[in-house]
């Protein structure tokens, strides 16, 4: 898999950085080349773009209060020259003062007013950096695919975009020393290639799997048990048994699985009930006595679970 972290880019605060513009092309991207492909000229960042055009036209103000003021100066009448200089100093301070107070808010105005404008601009740019992308898949560079498909992704939030991502990752190994993508990659509605590529970093990284890569399975079992059968749920009823937490929010999800659970899983979900008396277990805890009382009866290694539910139970 590409080298790639698994946290949005950090080299820009907010995502609309990551626009840039070729000023002959008029073409927009959010690839990180940062060179045009068309015509070979450097990409300009948009915000640097419009920032630098507000600055321009405050400076371009700032001259023409000046030169009125220096006209108006020379041509007055002697006797007057002062007012008319302290007038025109007094003006053009207070011109900078305020300017630069509003300058940020004018700055972000012009810079959404260019973006609304320039919106299909930038669709069509976005589809042409989509296009490079499956460039490099015809070429047979997955990587570089991968790589310009997550550039796409941190700008475009879209399904279309992360199942474009999957299928390369499906067609990738996983990399021992790099960690696997996958909860920025869940999409909207059930998807085949992403369920398939999550059960893959199951195998390898049980602990990339979050609570809502599990809520995901849950709320598209269904699907799931059709196209790769009992075996994905009951993977996934096991990875919930990593913590206490998913253990209590996904405690009728694992007990339906229960006894399909190897033995070390039964004992780890026993070994936290146990540990925590307190806390309400509901009908998890009795299913779960059920099964060591009926399939582990004579295991040493449940003996202590048993003897200290009769103590209870007599109390």
């Amino acid at each position: 898999m590409a080298k790639r972290d698994v946290q949005p880019n950090k080299n820009v605060k907010y995502q609309f950085q990551k626009l840039k513009m070729c000023k002959k092309c008029q073409r927009y991207s959010v690839l990180k080349d940062p060179i045009c492909p068309v015509c070979g000229k450097y990409y300009k960042k948009v915000d640097q773009l419009v920032r630098k055009s507000v600055m321009k036209r405050f400076i371009l103000e700032a001259i023409w209060i000046l030169t009125v003021t220096g006209l108006a100066v020379l041509f007055a009448p002697t006797a007057q020259i002062m007012y008319y200089l302290a007038g025109g100093a007094m003006f053009c301070i207070s011109y900078i003062i305020v300017t630069s107070i509003f300058l940020k808010s004018e700055y972000h105005y012009q810079l959404k007013k260019r973006l609304r404008k320039d919106l299909r601009k930038i669709q069509a740019g976005i589809r042409f950096d989509s296009n490079l992308a499956k460039e490099a898949e015809s070429e047979g560079q997955l990587e570089a695919e991968y790589e310009k498909l997550c550039e796409i992704g941190d700008f475009v939030y879209s399904d279309e975009v992360k199942i474009r991502q999957v299928i390369v990752l499906n067609k990738l190994p996983l990399r021992s020393g790099v960690e696997p993508e996958l909860e920025r990659l869940i999409p909207s509605s059930y998807d085949k290639n992403f369920v398939k590529y999550a059960l893959k970093v199951l195998k390898k990284k049980r602990a990339r799997f979050t609570k809502r890569c599990i809520t995901y399975f849950i709320r598209n079992r269904e699907k799931i048990m059709s196209d790769f059968g009992e075996d994905a749920l009951i993977a996934i009823a096991d990875t919930a048994l990593r913590m206490k937490l998913y253990i209590l929010e996904f405690s009728s999800f694992i007990e339906e699985f229960l006894p399909d659970l190897p033995k070390e899983r039964i004992q780890r979900l026993c070994s936290i009930i146990h540990a925590n008396p307190d806390l309400d277990w509901g009908s998890l805890k009795v299913r779960t006595i059920e099964l060591i009382g009926r399939k582990y009866r004579n295991d040493p290694d449940f003996k202590r679970f048993l003897v200290n539910e009769r103590i209870i139970s007599r109390s």
